[in-house]
């Protein structure tokens, strides 16, 4: 699927194709990739809209005034959040036995522990890193070296199987890889991370939105300028 431009104040709203989903997101958004990696996981045929989110569309914060993406829209009725979101794809877009969240109780509580205990914890320091916010260096670093430990006593963040919670934070790690572009982090540090992200990449989910590495890290050193290339090939 390729990746339509960022619309910007000004331009127009794009008029909508009755019953078919309109995701609103950014192309280097990680929470609009959780929502990109469940739709596409269950096949489920969607339109992108990208937004700019240093210039937005005027329709767009009147449609959903609070300007984040992803936000999710089906004949006029829209959802937002990128959790609840990947949630709600994988409840109405699977057959039972195709569900990505455990759907027994326990199973899935546990799921929820891992993204909400440690995947979360992971999140802000790996996007201030990224966009080279004052960075707190060994919360960053403790942060990595949990999620490695984890990977060192099991093959996936969901377990001995690559699951739910693997996708809900690959949007994230993916953003390792410019860093060490970069030189911000040591190539061989992490060799659990290194070795997940390789099973990660082999996954046809991940395969068919993969962004580039060195894309990646062009959008970074974009950022630094004040003035985010949000469209890169």
């Amino acid at each position: 699927m390729s990746i339509p431009r960022h619309m910007v104040t000004g331009d127009p709203f794009p008029e909508n194709i009755p019953g078919k989903i309109r995701l609103y997101s950014m192309q280097f958004c990680p929470f609009s990739m959780r929502v990109r990696l469940m739709l596409i996981k269950k096949k489920v045929e969607f339109e992108y809209v990208n937004i700019n989110l240093k210039i937005k569309p005027g329709w767009f914060l009147e449609k959903y005034p609070i300007g984040s993406v992803p936000v999710f829209e089906l004949d006029g009725k829209l959802i937002a959040g990128s959790l609840v979101l990947a949630e709600y794809v994988d409840e109405v877009y699977s057959k039972q036995e195709e569900r990505t969240i455990p759907q027994d109780p326990y199973k899935k509580a546990k799921i929820n522990m891992m993204i909400s205990d440690h995947l979360a914890k992971a999140v802000g320091p790996i996007l201030d890193r990224f966009y080279q916010r004052e960075v707190d260096v060994k919360k960053f670093e403790k942060a990595i070296a949990n999620l490695e430990n984890i990977l060192g006593s099991q093959n996936f963040f969901s377990g001995e199987k690559l699951g739910y919670a693997d996708y809900m934070i690959w949007p994230w790690m993916r953003y390792l890889d410019p860093l060490i572009i970069d030189g911000v982090v040591g190539s061989g540090n992490y060799p659990n991370i290194e070795r997940w992200k390789q099973e990660m990449l082999s996954d046809e989910t991940i395969q068919k939105c993969r962004v580039k590495p060195e894309t990646i890290a062009r959008y970074r050193n974009s950022v630094k300028t004040g003035k985010p290339a949000y469209d890169q090939e």
